[in-house]
Protein backbone atom coordinates (compact mmCIF):
# COMPACT_ATOMS: atom_id res chain seq x y z
CA UNK A 1 0.00 0.00 0.00
CA UNK A 2 1.47 3.36 -0.89
CA UNK A 3 1.24 6.51 1.21
CA UNK A 4 -1.73 7.89 -0.76
CA UNK A 5 -3.89 4.86 0.12
CA UNK A 6 -5.78 4.96 3.42
CA UNK A 7 -5.00 2.58 6.27
CA UNK A 8 -7.68 -0.11 6.09
CA UNK A 9 -9.63 -2.13 8.65
CA UNK A 10 -11.21 -5.54 7.96
CA UNK A 11 -15.01 -5.63 8.35
CA UNK A 12 -15.96 -8.77 6.41
CA UNK A 13 -15.08 -11.67 4.15
CA UNK A 14 -16.57 -11.65 0.66
CA UNK A 15 -18.27 -14.92 -0.22
CA UNK A 16 -20.04 -15.02 -3.60
CA UNK A 17 -22.56 -13.23 -5.82
CA UNK A 18 -26.13 -13.53 -4.61
CA UNK A 19 -29.30 -13.26 -6.68
CA UNK A 20 -29.77 -11.85 -10.16
CA UNK A 21 -29.01 -8.18 -9.54
CA UNK A 22 -25.35 -8.15 -8.57
CA UNK A 23 -25.47 -8.41 -4.80
CA UNK A 24 -22.35 -9.68 -3.03
CA UNK A 25 -22.73 -11.92 0.02
CA UNK A 26 -20.36 -11.00 2.87
CA UNK A 27 -19.64 -12.74 6.18
CA UNK A 28 -19.27 -9.92 8.72
CA UNK A 29 -16.12 -9.54 10.80
CA UNK A 30 -17.46 -6.59 12.77
CA UNK A 31 -18.70 -6.41 16.34
CA UNK A 32 -21.60 -4.24 15.11
CA UNK A 33 -23.79 -6.40 12.88
CA UNK A 34 -25.76 -3.36 11.65
CA UNK A 35 -22.54 -1.63 10.52
CA UNK A 36 -23.23 -2.34 6.85
CA UNK A 37 -26.16 0.11 6.74
CA UNK A 38 -23.96 3.18 7.30
CA UNK A 39 -21.25 2.39 4.76
CA UNK A 40 -20.98 4.51 1.61
CA UNK A 41 -17.47 3.44 0.54
CA UNK A 42 -15.62 0.17 1.08
CA UNK A 43 -12.45 -1.43 -0.23
CA UNK A 44 -11.87 -4.93 -1.56
CA UNK A 45 -8.68 -6.98 -1.42
CA UNK A 46 -8.19 -10.56 -2.57
CA UNK A 47 -6.81 -12.77 0.17
CA UNK A 48 -3.05 -12.44 0.29
CA UNK A 49 -3.31 -9.82 -2.44
CA UNK A 50 -1.82 -6.35 -2.62
CA UNK A 51 -4.22 -4.69 -5.04
CA UNK A 52 -6.97 -2.64 -3.40
CA UNK A 53 -10.21 -1.82 -5.21
CA UNK A 54 -12.41 1.03 -3.94
CA UNK A 55 -16.16 0.42 -4.25
CA UNK A 56 -19.10 2.80 -3.85
CA UNK A 57 -21.92 1.18 -1.91
CA UNK A 58 -25.30 1.56 -3.64
CA UNK A 59 -27.17 -0.31 -0.92
CA UNK A 60 -26.98 -3.11 1.61
CA UNK A 61 -29.15 -5.43 3.63
CA UNK A 62 -28.68 -8.35 6.01
CA UNK A 63 -30.22 -11.65 6.99
CA UNK A 64 -29.52 -13.38 10.32
CA UNK A 65 -25.88 -14.18 9.44
CA UNK A 66 -24.64 -12.29 6.39
CA UNK A 67 -24.58 -8.91 4.69
CA UNK A 68 -25.55 -8.37 1.05
CA UNK A 69 -24.00 -5.40 -0.75
CA UNK A 70 -24.94 -3.68 -4.01
CA UNK A 71 -22.21 -1.56 -5.59
CA UNK A 72 -22.56 1.32 -8.00
CA UNK A 73 -22.20 0.19 -11.65
CA UNK A 74 -22.09 -3.53 -10.75
CA UNK A 75 -25.55 -4.81 -11.64
CA UNK A 76 -25.16 -8.52 -12.43
CA UNK A 77 -23.77 -11.59 -10.66
CA UNK A 78 -21.01 -11.73 -13.29
CA UNK A 79 -20.01 -8.12 -12.50
CA UNK A 80 -19.34 -8.94 -8.83
CA UNK A 81 -18.00 -12.49 -9.27
CA UNK A 82 -14.37 -11.27 -9.19
CA UNK A 83 -15.01 -9.97 -5.65
CA UNK A 84 -15.54 -13.48 -4.25
CA UNK A 85 -13.03 -14.91 -1.78
CA UNK A 86 -11.54 -11.70 -0.46
CA UNK A 87 -11.74 -9.14 2.27
CA UNK A 88 -14.07 -6.19 2.64
CA UNK A 89 -12.32 -3.26 4.30
CA UNK A 90 -13.05 0.29 5.41
CA UNK A 91 -10.80 3.30 5.88
CA UNK A 92 -9.35 3.75 9.37
CA UNK A 93 -11.24 7.01 9.83
CA UNK A 94 -14.56 5.19 9.21
CA UNK A 95 -14.10 2.61 11.97
CA UNK A 96 -16.19 2.55 15.13
CA UNK A 97 -14.74 2.80 18.62
CA UNK A 98 -14.38 -0.65 20.11
CA UNK A 99 -15.60 -1.67 23.55
CA UNK A 100 -12.73 -2.13 26.04
CA UNK A 101 -12.65 -5.94 25.77
CA UNK A 102 -12.33 -6.03 21.96
CA UNK A 103 -9.56 -5.53 19.41
CA UNK A 104 -9.51 -4.94 15.67
CA UNK A 105 -8.01 -7.79 13.63
CA UNK A 106 -5.52 -5.35 12.09
CA UNK A 107 -4.22 -4.45 15.57
CA UNK A 108 -3.26 -8.06 16.31
CA UNK A 109 -0.80 -8.23 13.38
CA UNK A 110 2.71 -7.71 14.76
CA UNK A 111 1.80 -8.46 18.38
CA UNK A 112 4.12 -10.65 20.42
CA UNK A 113 2.69 -14.04 21.40
CA UNK A 114 3.38 -15.46 24.86
CA UNK A 115 2.41 -18.94 26.04
CA UNK A 116 0.81 -19.98 29.33
CA UNK A 117 4.27 -20.06 30.96
CA UNK A 118 5.08 -16.51 29.85
CA UNK A 119 7.62 -17.67 27.26
CA UNK A 120 7.78 -15.94 23.88
CA UNK A 121 6.29 -18.09 21.12
CA UNK A 122 6.68 -15.63 18.26
CA UNK A 123 4.83 -12.85 16.51
CA UNK A 124 1.42 -12.69 14.81
CA UNK A 125 2.08 -12.24 11.08
CA UNK A 126 -1.44 -12.78 9.74
CA UNK A 127 -5.01 -13.55 10.68
CA UNK A 128 -6.57 -16.12 8.36
CA UNK A 129 -10.21 -16.93 7.99
CA UNK A 130 -11.19 -20.55 8.39
CA UNK A 131 -14.75 -21.75 8.17
CA UNK A 132 -15.45 -21.76 11.90
CA UNK A 133 -13.25 -18.94 13.17
CA UNK A 134 -10.12 -16.96 12.48
CA UNK A 135 -6.65 -18.42 12.90
CA UNK A 136 -3.68 -16.48 14.24
CA UNK A 137 -0.67 -17.22 12.05
CA UNK A 138 2.31 -17.00 14.38
CA UNK A 139 5.89 -16.91 13.13
CA UNK A 140 8.08 -18.84 15.57
CA UNK A 141 11.85 -19.30 15.38
CA UNK A 142 11.31 -22.62 13.55
CA UNK A 143 8.10 -22.32 11.51
CA UNK A 144 4.69 -20.71 11.24
CA UNK A 145 1.96 -22.16 13.42
CA UNK A 146 -1.80 -21.61 13.22
CA UNK A 147 -3.60 -20.97 16.49
CA UNK A 148 -7.42 -20.92 16.57
CA UNK A 149 -8.63 -17.51 17.74
CA UNK A 150 -11.04 -18.75 20.40
CA UNK A 151 -11.28 -18.86 24.18
CA UNK A 152 -9.60 -22.30 24.40
CA UNK A 153 -6.31 -20.99 23.02
CA UNK A 154 -6.32 -17.18 23.13
CA UNK A 155 -6.56 -16.20 26.78
CA UNK A 156 -6.08 -12.44 26.46
CA UNK A 157 -5.04 -9.69 24.11
CA UNK A 158 -3.34 -6.70 25.68
CA UNK A 159 -3.78 -3.80 23.26
CA UNK A 160 -1.45 -1.36 25.04
CA UNK A 161 1.32 -3.91 25.62
CA UNK A 162 0.82 -5.40 22.11
CA UNK A 163 0.80 -8.93 23.50
CA UNK A 164 -1.38 -11.98 22.80
CA UNK A 165 -1.39 -14.51 25.63
CA UNK A 166 -2.20 -18.06 24.53
CA UNK A 167 -2.47 -21.49 26.11
CA UNK A 168 -0.59 -24.09 24.06
CA UNK A 169 -0.80 -26.90 26.59
CA UNK A 170 -3.25 -28.82 24.37
CA UNK A 171 -0.94 -28.51 21.36
CA UNK A 172 2.49 -29.16 22.91
CA UNK A 173 2.81 -32.64 21.43
CA UNK A 174 2.36 -31.51 17.83
CA UNK A 175 4.49 -28.36 18.04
Amino acid sequence: MNSSEPELILIGYTLKPYGLFGELKVRPASFDFDRHAELKRVFFRKRNGQEILELEVAGSRADQENWFFKFKDLKTPEAVAHLSGGQLLIALEDRLELPDNMVYVSEVIGMAVLDEKGDTVGKVVEVQESGASELLVVATSKKEIHIPWNDHFVKSIERDAKVVRIDLSLLRDIL
